[in-house]
């Protein structure tokens, strides 16, 4: 009794506990990323002052982080495959714990570009890294509640960021602020050594792992055949435009915006951040879900996309607008948003079956490369824009004008993106790729994880 008492214990932490506590320190690393994504915003007047840096310039060293992150959602499942979960995320966490460590020791602007650039090299394994994991370790059918559920956690880890960091770096500054974040990450980097492994001992156990990884090759045709198909531009500039509100007003001009048009107060501002994001979090799953049910991608994307066009012209353009009119429309603005993901449903089905999870990557990619052109471009706009004099520390003053006409890419943005959307070509819920193009992967198909949102 004691032995069969004791072989249940077992069974039951190797196949139930152990699986989801792997898969959770994953989770976490993708937590951490996102909390380095968005700092910067939390830290942007002591940033402008220690590196004397105008808006542009600013927006070019948050955007350094795109410039490793956004290429290499292409080779980072080609690199897990070859070297196993564990390996690749003990070096990714490393690479971006070495990269925080540059950026706060940073004494110029050159150094401080170059830590960014190692985060988002480190961490742009971070959102795949959870996928490998749950294809591996978990059933086929616990896939897309890890996706959706690591997609919750890391947008509620950049709320929670702003809304305590930016306190802490007015308290005591960003490079004693950052310490911990340094720390925490070591620590991190320790777990996934010793608790994470990138497979079961039982082999049985692996109902949903990546049977025929992809090689050099036929990644390179899998590129070129979703690069030659026009639908897959389409997606991925309407993918990218309707992010915009997270990749250039959440994770970085959106705080400033706040303060400088509507005169809120920090808490207020990261108040409001955390409103969107929660609305976000919110409208990807409701809107996936329904658009599942009516088997429809196209019509979901242009109502909600019109209505954060309208809400955001509002809040752009309209003065006078009241706190709480501002919770109201943020929170209903960041739903609306949340249709974004679906652009990843459209890369899949506008491609072969086999080449579907890189059909993805493309997708994320292309979405994810907003940062990495508009966080400077918005920079860039406040310094052509500003005709004010000169603060007494040497660097321009901008004001609600110059905030009002700089992040007026993203309504303007948002609305092209509606209008594109009309020559979508609706794939109801099923592949429209030409089975010709399967001969390209003549073996048995690649069983590869699709994200559920641009990360």
């Amino acid at each position: 009794m004691t032995t069969t008492h004791h072989r249940y214990q077992t069974g039951f932490l190797n196949t139930i506990i152990q699986p989801w506590f792997i898969c959770v320190i994953g989770m976490f690393f993708y937590c951490y990323n996102y909390f380095l994504r968005v700092s910067p915003s939390a830290m942007q007047a002591d940033l402008t002052q220690t590196f004397h840096i105008t808006a542009t310039q600013f927006g070019t060293l948050a955007a350094f982080y795109y410039y490793a992150y956004t290429p290499m959602q292409l080779p980072a499942g080609m690199i897990y495959d070859k070297f196993g979960a564990r390996f690749v995320l003990f070096l990714a966490c490393l690479t971006a714990v070495l990269g925080l460590g540059i950026f706060i020791s940073a004494d110029s602007l050159g150094i401080a570009s170059a830590g960014r650039f190692l985060i988002g090299l480190g961490t742009a394994f971070a959102y795949i890294g959870v996928l490998k994991l749950a294809s591996v370790w978990l059933p086929p059918t616990r896939f897309a509640t890890v996706a959706g559920l690591t997609t919750a956690l890391g947008m509620t880890s950049g709320a929670l960021s702003q809304k305590y960091l930016i306190k802490i770096v007015e308290a005591i500054g960003y490079k004693h602020a950052l310490h911990t974040a340094l720390f925490v990450g070591i620590a991190l980097s320790i777990a996934i050594l010793l608790i994470v492994k990138s497979r079961p001992k039982q082999k049985t156990v692996i109902a949903n792992e990546m049977q025929t990884p992809m090689t050099v090759k036929q990644l390179k045709s899998a590129v070129a055949i979703i690069f030659m198909n026009p639908q897959m531009w389409l997606i991925g500039i309407i993918g990218c435009l309707l992010y915009l509100p997270a990749t250039v007003f959440l994770d970085l001009w959106g705080i400033p915006f706040l303060k400088s048009v509507y005169q809120l107060s920090a808490d207020q501002a990261v108040n409001i951040s955390s409103i969107t994001f929660l609305g976000w979090i919110i409208g990807g799953p409701v809107i996936g879900a329904f658009s599942d049910k009516i088997k429809r991608r196209r019509m979901p994307l242009v109502v909600t996309g019109s209505l954060a066009a309208i809400l955001l012209s509002i809040i752009f353009y309209v003065p006078g607008l009241k706190l709480h009119q501002l919770y109201v429309m943020f929170f209903v603005a960041g739903f609306c948003c949340g249709a974004h993901p679906l652009c990843f449903a459209l890369g899949k089905e506008n491609n072969p079956g086999a080449i579907s999870g890189t059909a993805v990557a493309v997708t994320n990619m292309l979405i994810m490369a907003g940062g990495a052109i508009f966080q400077p471009v918005v920079g860039k706009l406040l310094d052509l824009h500003t005709t004010s004099p000169l603060g007494a520390n040497g660097l321009p003053v901008y004001t609600a004008g110059d905030y009002t006409f700089a992040l007026s890419i993203i309504p303007i943005g948002v609305g092209l993106a509606i209008f594109l959307s009309m020559f979508l070509k609706e794939t109801y819920c099923t592949s429209q790729a030409k089975e010709a193009h399967e001969r390209v992967f003549a073996a048995k198909p690649r069983l590869v994880p699709e994200p559920q949102g641009a990360k």
